[in-house]
């Protein structure tokens, strides 16, 4: 499966528009949310073709934990619905700069993150 990590570069408060694809790729687009740095976080995941039409969302609550945890669940689950259902090529785009770094180098990070990482790893 072929994939590449982009950055969505937050900037101050605006519309947003999904920007699309080249042709026959798809994008991943991640969220997540945490109140605290270490409190209630939940995430999500949409993934759509080069027109913009969406094949797959989720979301879903992950209990206690901090936004770089969520964010990568986030990663990991959209990963494994794209591998699931042949959803590729595929572009993940996050916008969270630490998860970016984090997934470009192959980090180990914190302990808390370390097995996500090693397992978006391992679907690449």
């Amino acid at each position: 499966m072929g994939f590449i990590f982009r950055q969505q570069v937050p900037r101050a408060p605006s519309i947003v528009h999904w920007r699309a694809t080249s042709p026959y790729w798809f994008k991943l687009n991640t969220d997540d949310s945490s109140l605290g740095n270490l409190g209630l976080a939940g995430a999500a995941a949409i993934i759509r073709d080069s027109a913009g039409h969406v094949h797959l969302a989720c979301q879903f609550a992950l209990g206690t934990g901090t936004s770089v945890l969520a964010e990568l669940t986030a990663v990991w689950r959209g990963l494994e619905l794209a591998l699931t259902y042949g959803l590729a090529p595929l572009v993940v785009e996050v916008d969270a700069t630490t998860v970016i770094s984090l997934l470009k180098s192959r980090a180990s990070g914190k302990w808390e993150v370390q097995h996500l990482i090693m397992r978006i790893g391992c679907l690449q």
